[in-house]
């Protein structure tokens, strides 16, 4: 083999060993065998251009460095033994009960689908319950800070559920918000 792979090779060799790593490691990182790593350190393979990218970015040297075609740098890792371990935050996030907020957003809802035959009560109430879910999932905050109860057929707010404790019809339960905002 040419002197170029035994230099390249004695030069990885030298930076492997200096920082301490194992071929098989240095293997793993590159993504091929350990035996292939002992024969570019040996110089007894032809190494491909990827090959030296990668190594070069693994050692965090520049490609000239290896192939010396410019000054050797020094290369210092430093590795970190201690390791800081990140205290858990604990966030309690208090729905604030936003009326008018539920008010427009229940118009808004009956505006669309109410006037649709297959629209009924458990209909509306997963579609509140969904649209604030979604509404907390992207800003992390409660649109309407509604409460929801689980029942037979989805969730269903709190807020309703105190206008009336009988199941009731939901345009009397609507009137009965209006008056209550």
């Amino acid at each position: 083999m040419p002197t170029l792979y035994k230099n390249l090779g004695f030069k990885v060799k030298k930076l492997r060993e200096k920082i301490d790593v194992s071929q098989s490691s240095l293997a793993e990182a590159l993504g091929v065998d350990r035996v292939t790593i002992s024969k570019i350190e040996n110089g007894e393979r032809k190494i491909y251009a990827e090959e030296i990218r990668k190594l070069s970015e693994y050692f965090n040297v520049s490609s000239d460095v290896l192939l010396d075609l410019k000054e050797d740098i020094e290369v210092i890792i430093e590795k970190n033994t201690t390791k800081q371990k990140q205290k858990k935050e604990i966030r309690i996030s208090v729905p604030q009960k936003n009326l008018q907020k539920f008010k427009e957003v229940l118009l808004y809802i009956l505006n669309k689908i109410g006037s649709k035959p297959n629209i009924g009560e458990s209909v509306l109430y997963k579609l509140l319950y969904f649209i604030d879910f979604d509404f907390y999932e992207k800003y992390e905050e409660q649109l309407i800070g509604a409460t929801y109860i689980k029942d037979h057929y989805g969730p269903t707010d709190n807020a309703i559920e105190e206008f009336s404790s009988e199941k009731t019809n939901i345009f009397s339960l609507l009137v009965k918000l209006m008056e209550k905002i």
